[in-house]
Protein backbone atom coordinates (compact mmCIF):
# COMPACT_ATOMS: atom_id res chain seq x y z
CA UNK A 1 0.00 0.00 0.00
CA UNK A 2 1.87 3.43 -1.15
CA UNK A 3 2.26 6.03 1.50
CA UNK A 4 0.59 8.70 -1.18
CA UNK A 5 -2.26 10.82 0.16
CA UNK A 6 -5.72 9.65 -0.94
CA UNK A 7 -6.55 12.90 -3.82
CA UNK A 8 -8.53 15.41 -2.12
CA UNK A 9 -7.36 18.11 0.23
CA UNK A 10 -10.56 19.55 2.03
CA UNK A 11 -12.64 16.62 2.38
CA UNK A 12 -15.93 17.62 4.56
CA UNK A 13 -15.44 16.45 8.36
CA UNK A 14 -18.73 14.68 7.83
CA UNK A 15 -17.26 12.23 5.60
CA UNK A 16 -14.88 11.06 8.76
CA UNK A 17 -14.91 7.25 9.19
CA UNK A 18 -16.78 6.83 12.98
CA UNK A 19 -13.23 5.71 14.68
CA UNK A 20 -11.88 9.14 13.89
CA UNK A 21 -14.63 11.41 14.91
CA UNK A 22 -14.29 9.18 18.31
CA UNK A 23 -10.61 10.11 18.68
CA UNK A 24 -11.34 13.71 18.00
CA UNK A 25 -14.04 13.97 20.72
CA UNK A 26 -11.11 12.59 22.99
CA UNK A 27 -8.77 15.19 22.22
CA UNK A 28 -11.35 17.81 22.76
CA UNK A 29 -12.04 18.62 19.44
CA UNK A 30 -15.93 17.85 19.31
CA UNK A 31 -18.33 19.96 17.13
CA UNK A 32 -18.26 20.61 13.30
CA UNK A 33 -17.04 23.67 13.86
CA UNK A 34 -13.53 22.79 15.63
CA UNK A 35 -13.18 19.80 13.81
CA UNK A 36 -12.79 21.11 10.48
CA UNK A 37 -10.69 24.11 12.08
CA UNK A 38 -8.40 21.27 13.73
CA UNK A 39 -8.38 18.85 10.37
CA UNK A 40 -8.08 22.41 7.67
CA UNK A 41 -6.32 24.66 9.65
CA UNK A 42 -5.38 28.11 8.13
CA UNK A 43 -2.75 30.79 8.50
CA UNK A 44 -5.11 33.79 8.47
CA UNK A 45 -6.63 31.80 12.15
CA UNK A 46 -2.94 33.16 13.60
CA UNK A 47 -2.80 35.47 16.63
CA UNK A 48 -2.24 38.64 15.67
CA UNK A 49 1.27 40.14 16.82
CA UNK A 50 0.42 42.97 18.35
CA UNK A 51 -0.06 41.31 21.52
CA UNK A 52 3.08 40.31 21.94
CA UNK A 53 5.18 42.60 24.04
CA UNK A 54 7.87 44.76 23.17
CA UNK A 55 7.51 43.67 19.41
CA UNK A 56 6.19 46.60 18.24
CA UNK A 57 9.67 48.45 19.72
CA UNK A 58 11.74 45.39 19.00
CA UNK A 59 10.50 45.50 15.16
CA UNK A 60 10.84 48.75 15.14
CA UNK A 61 14.74 48.81 16.71
CA UNK A 62 15.73 46.39 14.52
CA UNK A 63 14.45 48.32 11.28
CA UNK A 64 16.55 51.27 12.33
CA UNK A 65 19.47 49.14 11.73
CA UNK A 66 18.38 47.92 9.03
CA UNK A 67 18.17 51.27 7.50
CA UNK A 68 20.93 52.55 8.65
CA UNK A 69 22.85 49.63 7.54
CA UNK A 70 24.64 49.22 10.90
CA UNK A 71 25.63 45.98 12.23
CA UNK A 72 23.34 43.49 13.43
CA UNK A 73 24.67 39.85 15.38
CA UNK A 74 22.25 36.83 15.73
CA UNK A 75 22.99 34.75 18.49
CA UNK A 76 21.43 30.94 18.51
CA UNK A 77 21.07 27.97 20.67
CA UNK A 78 22.74 24.97 19.50
CA UNK A 79 19.77 22.81 19.69
CA UNK A 80 17.34 22.76 16.35
CA UNK A 81 15.56 25.19 17.79
CA UNK A 82 18.09 27.59 17.82
CA UNK A 83 19.67 26.73 15.09
CA UNK A 84 16.52 26.65 12.31
CA UNK A 85 15.31 30.34 14.41
CA UNK A 86 19.06 32.01 13.59
CA UNK A 87 18.91 30.52 10.00
CA UNK A 88 15.40 32.04 9.31
CA UNK A 89 16.88 35.29 10.68
CA UNK A 90 19.98 35.45 8.63
CA UNK A 91 17.82 34.32 5.40
CA UNK A 92 15.66 37.15 6.08
CA UNK A 93 18.22 40.19 6.38
CA UNK A 94 19.71 38.81 3.53
CA UNK A 95 16.53 39.14 1.81
CA UNK A 96 16.43 42.69 2.77
CA UNK A 97 20.40 42.92 1.71
CA UNK A 98 21.63 42.87 5.18
CA UNK A 99 24.48 40.59 5.96
CA UNK A 100 24.57 39.76 9.46
CA UNK A 101 27.08 38.67 11.78
CA UNK A 102 26.01 34.95 13.49
CA UNK A 103 27.73 32.50 16.28
CA UNK A 104 25.87 29.55 17.57
CA UNK A 105 28.08 28.56 20.86
CA UNK A 106 29.81 25.15 21.29
CA UNK A 107 27.43 23.36 23.59
CA UNK A 108 30.30 21.53 24.76
CA UNK A 109 32.86 24.57 25.44
CA UNK A 110 30.76 27.13 25.73
CA UNK A 111 27.54 25.72 26.80
CA UNK A 112 23.82 27.42 27.09
CA UNK A 113 22.85 31.14 26.28
CA UNK A 114 25.01 34.46 25.79
CA UNK A 115 28.67 34.37 26.83
CA UNK A 116 31.17 37.23 26.79
CA UNK A 117 33.69 35.86 25.65
CA UNK A 118 32.90 35.31 22.28
CA UNK A 119 32.62 39.48 22.30
CA UNK A 120 35.63 39.49 24.12
CA UNK A 121 37.66 38.04 21.60
CA UNK A 122 35.86 40.16 18.75
CA UNK A 123 36.74 43.58 20.39
CA UNK A 124 33.02 43.88 20.93
CA UNK A 125 33.18 45.28 24.56
CA UNK A 126 34.34 48.23 26.62
CA UNK A 127 32.82 50.46 24.73
CA UNK A 128 32.75 49.06 21.05
CA UNK A 129 30.06 47.43 20.60
CA UNK A 130 27.90 49.19 18.17
CA UNK A 131 26.13 46.64 16.76
CA UNK A 132 22.20 45.50 17.67
CA UNK A 133 22.49 42.08 19.34
CA UNK A 134 19.02 39.26 18.90
CA UNK A 135 19.33 36.29 20.75
CA UNK A 136 17.40 33.40 19.43
CA UNK A 137 15.94 30.66 21.59
CA UNK A 138 17.90 31.95 24.57
CA UNK A 139 19.01 35.02 26.53
CA UNK A 140 16.02 35.29 29.10
CA UNK A 141 18.68 34.23 32.03
CA UNK A 142 20.95 35.96 30.68
CA UNK A 143 20.92 38.89 32.82
CA UNK A 144 24.70 40.20 33.52
CA UNK A 145 26.10 39.24 29.79
CA UNK A 146 23.22 41.73 28.55
CA UNK A 147 23.76 44.55 30.93
CA UNK A 148 27.57 44.25 30.29
CA UNK A 149 26.67 44.49 26.80
CA UNK A 150 24.14 47.15 26.90
CA UNK A 151 26.68 49.08 28.91
CA UNK A 152 29.26 48.94 26.18
CA UNK A 153 26.68 50.59 24.02
CA UNK A 154 25.07 47.65 22.05
CA UNK A 155 20.99 46.99 21.51
CA UNK A 156 19.61 43.64 22.50
CA UNK A 157 16.72 41.99 21.45
CA UNK A 158 15.92 38.80 23.52
CA UNK A 159 14.02 35.94 21.47
CA UNK A 160 13.22 33.38 23.57
CA UNK A 161 10.08 30.85 24.95
CA UNK A 162 11.97 29.26 27.69
CA UNK A 163 10.44 30.25 31.18
CA UNK A 164 12.17 32.97 32.72
CA UNK A 165 13.94 33.62 35.96
CA UNK A 166 12.09 35.02 39.00
CA UNK A 167 14.86 37.67 39.69
CA UNK A 168 17.46 38.98 37.14
CA UNK A 169 15.75 39.33 33.83
CA UNK A 170 17.36 40.88 31.82
CA UNK A 171 17.08 45.06 31.19
CA UNK A 172 15.88 44.52 27.43
CA UNK A 173 13.50 43.92 25.10
CA UNK A 174 12.56 41.01 25.67
CA UNK A 175 10.03 38.96 23.35
CA UNK A 176 8.90 35.88 25.22
CA UNK A 177 5.36 34.16 25.33
CA UNK A 178 6.30 33.24 28.75
CA UNK A 179 7.19 36.53 30.01
CA UNK A 180 4.27 38.52 32.59
CA UNK A 181 1.90 41.02 31.30
CA UNK A 182 2.05 39.25 27.50
CA UNK A 183 -1.22 38.83 26.14
CA UNK A 184 -0.04 37.05 23.16
CA UNK A 185 -2.32 34.09 22.48
CA UNK A 186 0.75 31.67 21.32
CA UNK A 187 2.05 31.43 24.75
CA UNK A 188 3.49 27.87 23.55
CA UNK A 189 5.27 28.68 20.45
CA UNK A 190 9.14 27.50 20.06
CA UNK A 191 11.91 29.58 19.80
CA UNK A 192 12.08 29.54 16.10
CA UNK A 193 8.06 30.70 16.30
CA UNK A 194 9.23 33.90 18.36
CA UNK A 195 12.03 35.04 15.65
CA UNK A 196 9.43 34.65 12.89
CA UNK A 197 6.97 36.71 14.81
CA UNK A 198 9.72 39.69 14.57
CA UNK A 199 10.43 39.15 11.16
CA UNK A 200 7.28 39.28 9.99
CA UNK A 201 6.50 42.49 12.35
CA UNK A 202 10.26 43.71 10.78
CA UNK A 203 8.76 43.24 6.85
CA UNK A 204 6.10 45.49 8.01
CA UNK A 205 7.76 47.85 9.02
CA UNK A 206 9.78 47.76 6.70
CA UNK A 207 6.62 47.98 3.96
CA UNK A 208 6.04 51.15 4.98
CA UNK A 209 9.37 52.80 4.02
CA UNK A 210 9.58 54.31 0.57
CA UNK A 211 13.28 52.89 -0.14
CA UNK A 212 13.01 48.99 1.56
CA UNK A 213 9.35 48.72 0.66
CA UNK A 214 9.91 46.73 -2.98
CA UNK A 215 12.15 44.17 -1.03
CA UNK A 216 10.20 43.91 1.80
CA UNK A 217 7.17 42.86 0.08
CA UNK A 218 8.69 40.70 -2.11
CA UNK A 219 9.29 38.30 0.79
CA UNK A 220 7.38 35.23 1.35
CA UNK A 221 7.54 34.60 4.70
CA UNK A 222 5.54 31.27 4.06
CA UNK A 223 8.97 29.72 2.67
CA UNK A 224 10.14 30.54 6.45
CA UNK A 225 7.78 28.54 8.01
CA UNK A 226 9.89 25.54 7.23
CA UNK A 227 12.49 26.43 9.63
CA UNK A 228 9.67 27.17 11.92
CA UNK A 229 7.91 23.30 11.52
CA UNK A 230 11.59 21.63 12.22
CA UNK A 231 12.08 23.77 15.23
CA UNK A 232 8.76 23.56 16.71
CA UNK A 233 8.68 19.72 16.07
CA UNK A 234 11.76 19.03 17.21
CA UNK A 235 11.79 21.12 20.58
CA UNK A 236 8.39 19.39 21.58
CA UNK A 237 6.37 22.16 22.10
CA UNK A 238 2.72 21.55 22.50
CA UNK A 239 1.21 21.29 18.85
CA UNK A 240 -2.06 22.74 19.47
CA UNK A 241 -3.67 26.19 18.71
CA UNK A 242 -1.13 28.56 16.65
CA UNK A 243 1.55 26.06 16.63
CA UNK A 244 -0.23 23.56 14.64
CA UNK A 245 -1.10 26.52 12.44
CA UNK A 246 2.20 27.24 11.70
CA UNK A 247 3.90 23.55 11.34
CA UNK A 248 0.89 22.37 9.15
CA UNK A 249 1.75 25.06 6.87
CA UNK A 250 5.88 24.93 7.03
CA UNK A 251 5.14 21.65 6.51
CA UNK A 252 3.63 21.76 3.40
CA UNK A 253 6.62 24.68 2.80
CA UNK A 254 9.14 21.92 3.12
CA UNK A 255 8.23 19.93 0.64
CA UNK A 256 9.22 22.35 -1.78
CA UNK A 257 11.92 24.72 0.17
CA UNK A 258 13.71 27.51 -2.38
CA UNK A 259 16.66 26.90 0.48
CA UNK A 260 18.76 24.27 -1.33
CA UNK A 261 20.88 23.18 1.63
CA UNK A 262 17.46 22.43 3.68
CA UNK A 263 16.56 20.59 0.19
CA UNK A 264 19.18 18.35 0.12
CA UNK A 265 19.16 17.28 3.62
CA UNK A 266 15.84 16.00 3.05
CA UNK A 267 17.00 13.87 -0.11
CA UNK A 268 19.84 12.50 1.91
CA UNK A 269 17.40 11.50 4.43
CA UNK A 270 15.45 9.53 1.94
CA UNK A 271 12.27 11.75 2.54
CA UNK A 272 9.77 11.22 -0.40
CA UNK A 273 8.75 14.68 -2.02
CA UNK A 274 4.99 14.51 -1.59
CA UNK A 275 4.44 13.02 1.55
CA UNK A 276 6.48 14.95 4.19
CA UNK A 277 5.06 13.86 7.55
CA UNK A 278 5.85 15.31 11.12
CA UNK A 279 6.96 11.99 12.05
CA UNK A 280 9.73 12.23 9.18
CA UNK A 281 10.84 15.29 11.24
CA UNK A 282 10.64 14.27 14.49
CA UNK A 283 12.37 10.56 13.57
CA UNK A 284 14.73 11.45 10.26
CA UNK A 285 15.32 14.94 10.12
CA UNK A 286 15.75 16.79 13.58
CA UNK A 287 17.65 14.20 15.37
CA UNK A 288 20.29 14.84 12.53
CA UNK A 289 20.34 18.30 12.81
CA UNK A 290 20.45 18.32 16.74
CA UNK A 291 23.10 15.87 16.61
CA UNK A 292 25.69 18.31 15.44
CA UNK A 293 24.71 20.46 18.16
CA UNK A 294 24.90 17.50 20.80
CA UNK A 295 28.55 17.08 19.45
CA UNK A 296 29.38 20.90 19.51
CA UNK A 297 29.22 21.20 15.31
CA UNK A 298 25.68 22.83 15.12
CA UNK A 299 27.35 26.08 13.20
CA UNK A 300 27.61 23.68 10.27
CA UNK A 301 23.83 23.27 10.36
CA UNK A 302 23.21 27.53 10.10
CA UNK A 303 26.10 27.24 7.48
CA UNK A 304 23.92 24.50 5.86
CA UNK A 305 20.84 26.32 5.68
CA UNK A 306 22.31 29.77 4.62
CA UNK A 307 24.41 28.75 1.36
CA UNK A 308 23.97 28.08 -2.02
CA UNK A 309 27.72 26.81 -2.35
CA UNK A 310 27.01 23.52 -3.14
CA UNK A 311 30.64 21.77 -2.13
CA UNK A 312 29.58 23.60 1.43
CA UNK A 313 26.61 22.31 1.22
CA UNK A 314 27.96 18.71 0.22
CA UNK A 315 30.69 19.29 3.13
CA UNK A 316 28.04 20.10 5.83
CA UNK A 317 25.36 17.03 4.74
CA UNK A 318 28.63 14.56 5.12
CA UNK A 319 29.35 16.24 8.49
CA UNK A 320 25.99 16.22 10.05
CA UNK A 321 25.66 12.02 9.09
CA UNK A 322 28.40 11.75 10.24
CA UNK A 323 28.08 12.92 13.58
CA UNK A 324 24.58 11.58 13.72
CA UNK A 325 26.17 8.36 13.43
CA UNK A 326 28.77 8.97 16.62
CA UNK A 327 25.51 10.63 18.19
CA UNK A 328 23.40 7.02 17.96
CA UNK A 329 26.78 5.17 18.83
CA UNK A 330 26.91 7.23 22.16
CA UNK A 331 23.79 7.36 22.64
CA UNK A 332 23.75 3.19 22.70
CA UNK A 333 26.30 2.99 24.96
CA UNK A 334 25.50 5.54 27.32
CA UNK A 335 21.88 3.91 27.57
CA UNK A 336 23.35 0.80 28.21
CA UNK A 337 24.87 1.83 30.84
CA UNK A 338 22.00 3.72 32.25
CA UNK A 339 20.02 1.18 32.11
CA UNK A 340 22.64 -1.44 33.83
CA UNK A 341 23.02 1.02 36.64
CA UNK A 342 19.00 1.02 37.12
CA UNK A 343 18.94 -2.82 37.27
CA UNK A 344 21.61 -2.77 40.18
CA UNK A 345 19.45 -0.67 42.21
CA UNK A 346 16.88 -1.76 44.78
CA UNK A 347 13.84 1.52 45.23
CA UNK A 348 11.38 0.55 43.85
CA UNK A 349 9.00 3.40 45.44
CA UNK A 350 11.53 6.28 43.73
CA UNK A 351 9.32 9.63 41.99
CA UNK A 352 12.05 10.52 40.18
CA UNK A 353 15.96 9.19 38.22
CA UNK A 354 18.83 10.99 38.75
CA UNK A 355 22.07 9.41 37.27
CA UNK A 356 25.47 11.12 37.65
CA UNK A 357 28.34 9.82 36.00
CA UNK A 358 31.09 9.54 33.03
CA UNK A 359 28.10 10.21 30.52
CA UNK A 360 28.52 12.27 27.34
CA UNK A 361 27.05 15.77 28.02
CA UNK A 362 26.07 15.45 23.93
CA UNK A 363 23.69 13.11 24.40
CA UNK A 364 22.23 13.21 28.08
CA UNK A 365 18.86 14.46 26.47
CA UNK A 366 18.69 11.32 25.08
CA UNK A 367 19.34 8.85 27.23
CA UNK A 368 17.02 10.89 29.71
CA UNK A 369 13.84 10.15 26.86
CA UNK A 370 14.44 6.95 26.49
CA UNK A 371 14.93 6.57 30.81
CA UNK A 372 11.60 8.25 30.98
CA UNK A 373 9.74 6.46 28.48
CA UNK A 374 10.64 2.97 30.11
CA UNK A 375 9.95 4.15 33.53
CA UNK A 376 7.47 6.68 33.07
CA UNK A 377 8.89 9.09 35.59
CA UNK A 378 11.01 12.36 35.68
CA UNK A 379 14.62 11.58 34.93
CA UNK A 380 17.80 13.90 34.76
CA UNK A 381 21.29 12.52 33.39
CA UNK A 382 24.58 14.20 34.67
CA UNK A 383 27.74 14.05 33.30
CA UNK A 384 30.80 14.52 35.05
CA UNK A 385 33.13 17.37 34.12
CA UNK A 386 36.06 19.40 35.19
CA UNK A 387 36.99 23.10 35.41
CA UNK A 388 40.40 24.17 34.37
CA UNK A 389 41.45 24.23 38.17
CA UNK A 390 40.41 20.56 38.08
CA UNK A 391 37.47 21.32 40.09
CA UNK A 392 34.53 18.76 39.39
CA UNK A 393 31.42 19.60 38.48
CA UNK A 394 27.96 17.79 36.60
CA UNK A 395 26.18 19.34 33.78
CA UNK A 396 23.17 17.61 32.58
CA UNK A 397 19.57 17.32 30.78
CA UNK A 398 16.06 16.58 31.95
CA UNK A 399 12.94 15.11 30.52
CA UNK A 400 9.78 14.99 32.37
CA UNK A 401 6.32 12.72 32.56
CA UNK A 402 2.76 14.81 31.63
CA UNK A 403 1.91 16.51 35.27
CA UNK A 404 5.67 16.91 36.84
CA UNK A 405 6.90 20.49 36.11
CA UNK A 406 10.77 19.86 36.33
CA UNK A 407 11.45 23.90 35.88
CA UNK A 408 9.41 23.91 39.77
CA UNK A 409 11.15 21.27 41.10
CA UNK A 410 14.87 22.90 40.16
CA UNK A 411 14.16 25.72 41.86
CA UNK A 412 13.22 24.05 44.89
CA UNK A 413 17.05 23.26 44.56
CA UNK A 414 18.32 25.97 43.31
CA UNK A 415 20.60 27.28 46.30
CA UNK A 416 22.78 23.88 45.35
CA UNK A 417 22.39 24.65 41.58
CA UNK A 418 25.16 26.69 39.77
CA UNK A 419 22.13 27.31 36.79
CA UNK A 420 19.32 25.92 35.56
CA UNK A 421 16.72 26.81 32.80
CA UNK A 422 14.35 25.13 30.40
CA UNK A 423 10.68 23.82 30.37
CA UNK A 424 8.10 21.90 32.06
CA UNK A 425 9.06 19.03 30.41
CA UNK A 426 12.96 19.53 29.49
CA UNK A 427 15.99 21.20 31.49
CA UNK A 428 19.44 21.53 31.34
CA UNK A 429 21.41 22.50 34.55
CA UNK A 430 24.91 22.77 36.33
CA UNK A 431 25.49 21.40 39.79
CA UNK A 432 28.68 21.52 41.87
CA UNK A 433 30.53 18.48 42.24
CA UNK A 434 30.62 18.46 45.89
CA UNK A 435 26.63 19.20 46.56
CA UNK A 436 25.64 16.62 43.55
CA UNK A 437 24.42 13.89 46.43
CA UNK A 438 22.31 16.32 48.33
CA UNK A 439 20.92 17.80 45.31
CA UNK A 440 19.75 14.28 44.00
CA UNK A 441 18.05 13.86 47.70
CA UNK A 442 16.45 17.16 47.27
CA UNK A 443 15.30 16.75 43.62
CA UNK A 444 13.82 13.18 44.13
CA UNK A 445 11.76 15.07 47.48
CA UNK A 446 10.81 18.17 45.22
CA UNK A 447 9.28 15.72 42.55
CA UNK A 448 7.39 13.94 45.22
CA UNK A 449 5.37 16.89 46.52
CA UNK A 450 4.03 17.54 42.72
CA UNK A 451 3.80 13.75 42.86
CA UNK A 452 1.47 13.97 46.31
CA UNK A 453 -0.76 17.24 44.57
CA UNK A 454 -0.88 15.70 41.20
CA UNK A 455 -4.45 13.52 40.48
CA UNK A 456 -2.07 11.41 38.02
CA UNK A 457 -4.71 10.62 35.00
CA UNK A 458 -3.68 7.03 34.05
CA UNK A 459 -2.37 7.31 30.80
CA UNK A 460 -4.48 5.33 28.69
CA UNK A 461 -2.76 2.61 26.57
CA UNK A 462 -4.74 3.22 23.36
CA UNK A 463 -7.30 5.83 22.26
CA UNK A 464 -10.20 4.60 20.47
CA UNK A 465 -11.35 0.59 19.89
CA UNK A 466 -11.21 -0.29 16.09
CA UNK A 467 -9.95 -3.08 13.86
CA UNK A 468 -6.84 -2.56 11.83
CA UNK A 469 -9.30 -3.00 8.43
CA UNK A 470 -10.86 0.62 9.39
CA UNK A 471 -7.48 1.96 10.25
CA UNK A 472 -5.42 0.88 7.05
CA UNK A 473 -7.92 1.80 4.37
CA UNK A 474 -6.76 4.23 2.16
CA UNK A 475 -9.85 7.19 2.94
CA UNK A 476 -8.74 6.59 6.82
CA UNK A 477 -5.09 7.04 5.99
CA UNK A 478 -6.10 10.18 4.27
CA UNK A 479 -7.83 11.39 7.12
CA UNK A 480 -5.17 10.59 9.54
CA UNK A 481 -2.70 12.39 7.39
CA UNK A 482 -5.47 15.45 8.29
CA UNK A 483 -4.23 14.79 12.42
CA UNK A 484 -0.63 15.39 11.99
CA UNK A 485 1.26 17.35 13.01
CA UNK A 486 1.54 14.56 16.25
CA UNK A 487 3.73 15.56 18.96
CA UNK A 488 3.03 16.83 22.27
CA UNK A 489 -0.30 17.23 23.23
CA UNK A 490 -1.79 15.60 19.95
CA UNK A 491 0.35 12.11 20.03
CA UNK A 492 0.34 9.79 17.16
CA UNK A 493 -2.64 7.64 17.73
CA UNK A 494 -3.23 4.67 19.19
CA UNK A 495 -5.64 1.85 18.69
CA UNK A 496 -6.80 -1.48 20.41
CA UNK A 497 -8.00 -4.29 17.98
CA UNK A 498 -9.53 -6.95 20.16
CA UNK A 499 -9.49 -9.95 17.55
CA UNK A 500 -6.69 -9.12 15.53
CA UNK A 501 -5.79 -11.97 13.73
CA UNK A 502 -1.71 -12.29 13.05
CA UNK A 503 -1.44 -15.44 10.47
CA UNK A 504 2.55 -15.55 9.79
CA UNK A 505 5.11 -13.50 12.74
CA UNK A 506 8.74 -14.39 12.95
CA UNK A 507 11.41 -12.94 14.78
CA UNK A 508 13.90 -10.09 13.09
CA UNK A 509 16.54 -7.81 13.52
CA UNK A 510 20.33 -8.27 14.73
CA UNK A 511 18.98 -10.29 18.00
CA UNK A 512 15.82 -11.38 16.63
CA UNK A 513 14.79 -8.56 19.34
CA UNK A 514 11.61 -7.33 16.72
CA UNK A 515 8.64 -9.09 15.63
CA UNK A 516 7.52 -8.94 11.64
CA UNK A 517 4.00 -10.50 11.22
CA UNK A 518 1.33 -10.39 8.08
CA UNK A 519 -1.93 -9.43 9.78
CA UNK A 520 -4.90 -10.57 8.35
CA UNK A 521 -7.92 -8.02 7.25
CA UNK A 522 -11.39 -7.13 5.81
CA UNK A 523 -10.16 -7.40 2.40
CA UNK A 524 -6.34 -8.09 2.47
CA UNK A 525 -3.05 -8.88 4.66
CA UNK A 526 -0.98 -5.84 6.45
CA UNK A 527 2.50 -6.57 7.04
CA UNK A 528 3.43 -5.24 10.67
CA UNK A 529 6.23 -4.74 12.87
CA UNK A 530 6.82 -4.73 16.58
CA UNK A 531 9.88 -3.59 17.81
CA UNK A 532 11.39 -4.93 20.90
CA UNK A 533 8.45 -7.77 20.85
CA UNK A 534 10.51 -10.81 19.48
CA UNK A 535 10.41 -11.90 23.03
CA UNK A 536 6.73 -12.63 22.50
CA UNK A 537 6.86 -14.97 19.24
CA UNK A 538 5.62 -18.07 21.03
CA UNK A 539 2.90 -16.49 22.74
CA UNK A 540 1.98 -15.35 19.44
CA UNK A 541 2.12 -18.60 17.33
CA UNK A 542 0.23 -20.22 20.86
CA UNK A 543 -2.31 -17.53 20.12
CA UNK A 544 -2.67 -16.12 16.62
CA UNK A 545 -6.11 -14.39 17.40
CA UNK A 546 -5.31 -11.98 20.01
CA UNK A 547 -5.81 -8.21 21.18
CA UNK A 548 -3.51 -5.97 20.26
CA UNK A 549 -2.63 -2.17 20.34
CA UNK A 550 -1.14 -1.09 17.45
CA UNK A 551 -0.51 2.55 15.24
CA UNK A 552 -0.27 2.68 11.36
CA UNK A 553 3.69 4.09 10.57
CA UNK A 554 5.74 4.41 6.69
CA UNK A 555 7.98 1.26 5.80
CA UNK A 556 11.19 2.54 3.81
CA UNK A 557 12.52 0.03 1.53
CA UNK A 558 15.29 0.78 -0.89
CA UNK A 559 13.18 3.09 -2.90
CA UNK A 560 9.85 2.04 -1.91
CA UNK A 561 7.84 4.17 0.95
CA UNK A 562 4.39 2.29 2.08
CA UNK A 563 1.80 2.09 5.27
CA UNK A 564 2.71 -0.56 7.65
CA UNK A 565 1.02 -1.53 11.09
CA UNK A 566 3.26 -1.27 14.13
CA UNK A 567 2.36 -3.44 16.69
CA UNK A 568 2.69 -1.92 20.22
CA UNK A 569 1.41 -4.44 22.85
CA UNK A 570 0.56 -8.18 22.58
Amino acid sequence: MSSKNVKGSNRAPAELPDFIRRLLIKRGVKDQKAIEGFLFPKLKDLPRPEKMKNLDAAAKLATRYVIEKKTIVIWGDYDVDGTTGTALLVNFFRELGVETIWHIPNRLVEGYGVNLSWFRDNNALGGNANFLLITVDCGSSNSHEISVLTESGADVIVTDHHELPGDGVPETLILNPMQQDCGFAGEKLAGVGVAFYLAAKIRSELIENSKYNQAAAAINLKNYLAFVALGTIADMVELTATNRILVRAGVETLDATPFTGLKLLLQSSGVERGDLSSEDIGFLIGPKINAAGRLGESRAVVELFTTDDLQKIKTNISLIESLNSKRKELCLADTDQAFLELEQETASDRKAIVLAGDYHLGVAGIVASRITDKYNLPVIILSRQTDSSGNCYFKGSGRSVEGIDLVASLADCSSLLIKFGGHKMAVGLTVDGRRVGEFIKRFESAVAKQFCNLQRAQIAPYDVQCSVSEVMDDESLYFLKLLEPFGTANPHPKFLDKTMNIVCAKTVGQNEEHLSVTIRGKYTNYKGIGFGLGKDIDEVQRSPTRPAVFTYTKNRYRNTVSWQVRLLTL
